[in-house]
Formats: C-alpha cells, sequence, structure tokens
C-alpha cells in the first residue's frame, strides 16, 4: 500500500482531513494503527464506528452499522456539568450577614430561584440592606473567591457612598 493509499484509509477511518492524516503517519512512522492512535489521543479521531456484516441470499455483502456513540457521550457529558453545577449549588450557601451575625444562609441554589422569580424586589431588598449594613458572601466547600469579591466591593462602594452622604 502507498502513502497516498494509508493517507486516503487513515482519511476514511479517523473523519481527519488529509493534512491531519498525513502528519499522523509520518509520526507514526507509516504504521496505520500507530497513526489511528496519535489520532484519538489529540482528540482529532471520531468515536469508533461498530458494523456487523451478513451475507444475503444472493451471496451479496451486507453492512449494517451501529448508530454513533458520540451524541451519546456528548448528551452524558452536558448532563454531568448540570449534575456538577447542581451539587454546587446545594454545597455551598448564600450568606447575608449583619452585625458579623448571619441572619440568612440558603443553598445557592434557591437564591437563584428566588432571583429568577422575584429579581426586581430582590435586587431592590438588597441594595437597601447594603445601606441598613449587611453584607453578602458565598460559602461552602467550593471557594468562590471572584463571587465574594464581588460582594465585598459592592459593600465598599456603598461604605463609600454613606461616608459622602455624612459628610454633608
Amino acid at each position: 500500500m502507498d502513502n497516498f493509499e494509508k493517507v486516503e484509509k487513515l482519511r476514511e477511518k479517523a473523519n481527519v482531513t488529509f493534512e491531519e492524516a498525513k502528519a499522523a503517519l509520518e509520526e507514526a512512522g507509516g504504521d496505520l494503527l500507530d497513526a489511528m492512535i496519535i489520532l484519538e489521543k489529540q482528540g482529532k479521531a471520531e468515536a469508533h464506528k461498530e458494523s456487523y456484516s451478513t451475507k444475503d441470499a444472493g451471496g451479496e455483502l451486507l453492512v449494517v452499522d451501529q448508530p454513533e456513540k458520540s451524541e451519546k457521550k456528548r448528551g452524558n457529558a452536558f448532563t454531568d456539568k448540570v449534575k456538577a453545577l447542581w451539587h454546587k449549588s446545594c454545597e455551598n450557601n448564600f450568606v447575608v450577614e449583619k452585625d458579623s451575625e448571619a441572619i440568612v444562609n440558603i443553598p445557592i441554589w434557591v437564591f437563584i430561584l428566588i432571583l429568577l422569580f422575584t429579581w426586581h424586589v430582590t435586587l431592590a431588598v438588597m441594595i437597601v440592606a447594603l445601606f441598613l449594613g449587611c453584607r453578602y458572601s458565598f460559602r461552602g466547600r467550593d471557594e468562590m473567591k471572584l463571587a465574594n469579591d464581588v460582594c465585598d466591593k459592592a459593600s465598599e462602594a456603598v461604605d463609600k457612598v454613606k461616608e459622602e452622604y455624612e459628610k454633608l
């Protein structure tokens, strides 16, 4: 089998471009199996497609392809991400404190639902609560430094506004 035939065969089997197939073959020293493994490791080769063959009554070969499992894998990846987000929202809490005492401590998923359905009221109450000395934070298993930094900056901004108002 000449080089072009190997590249063509690899391109068809791995569903990659000629350039990718040629580069993988060169890296593998011309070995098709090693080239396929290289492409799989690079994430360029498509998932293996299983097929079964039988002969019909006329002796002709029939090939029956099984559906690819890549769609299922994509679906699993999505559900895995949703599950991970759900667990994070259950393991971490939104906390409202006043005078270093927690007055509200709810799971993040509850806080998100409250925001979704009553965002206009909730945001207004949160802003007023900042002026009354409340502070917000996120606590739990995960370090949510970015979210807590945003909460701290909001508190600092309100403190500056209160100082300016007191000077008047």
